[in-house]
């Protein structure tokens, strides 16, 4: 029992220390590439869906960038 509990414990521990190492990571790529999500995405290996349901889970407040424009698409839209 007392084994069980300590196993529940680090592994709650371990979860809550990879989620905040993911979400550092994110913001690191988010500041890195402007806050366009589309490159943050391309930086971190995955696509802008599974980031931007990684920045909703964290709670991560989205800035735009210089245009007011919160991803690579909208951005290529005046060009």
């Amino acid at each position: 029992m007392a084994h069980s509990l300590y196993y529940i414990a680090v592994m709650t521990q371990l979860k809550t220390t990879i989620a905040d190492v993911e979400r550092r990571l994110i913001i690191d790529a988010l500041e890195s590439s402007g806050w366009v999500q589309a490159r943050a995405a391309k930086i971190l290996g995955t696509t802008q869906r599974i980031l931007g349901y990684k920045i909703k889970k964290y709670g991560i407040e989205v800035k735009t960038n210089k245009g007011g424009l919160e991803n690579e698409e909208e951005s290529d839209k005046g060009n």
